[in-house]
């Protein structure tokens, strides 16, 4: 599994020329800022080349997201993608979103474990 980090800026604010923003009755100010709505953490999960336990069966691959918060050590589900079906290669459409008002910090550690989905009926997998 490959995690790639996009970076994106807290704060940005673009203002006019300060020719143009001489004259009041064309002075237009734009600016850009962070709102307490935006996600805290926010990412999307790719596999690359997994390996299926039975060689000729295809692959139903999800990933389950969990958390270990530094204080408590103690492990909690948070989430999970939708199953890929049929492929060693899966792109999940489900990112994961860690809320402004969720409590995660540098020193929270976040699980990532994938799944083979052999009968969805059941809830039958396993891990890779």
């Amino acid at each position: 599994m490959e995690i790639k980090e996009e970076g994106a800026s807290e704060e940005g604010q673009h203002f006019l020329p300060a020719a143009q923003a001489s004259d009041p009755g064309d002075c237009q100010f734009t600016s850009i800022q962070k709102t307490p709505n935006e996600p805290q953490l926010e990412f999307i999960l790719a596999c690359k080349d997994l390996v299926a336990p039975v060689r000729d069966r295809k692959l139903n691959t999800l990933v389950q997201i969990s958390v270990i918060h530094p204080v408590e050590q103690s492990l909690t589900r948070y989430s999970s993608t939708e199953i890929v079906e049929g492929t060693r290669d899966p792109l999940f459409l489900t990112g994961v979103t860690f809320p402004s008002e969720y409590p995660i910090y540098e020193e929270t550690k976040i699980k990532l474990t994938v799944y083979d989905v052999k009968d969805k009926s059941h809830d039958t997998m396993s891990r890779i």
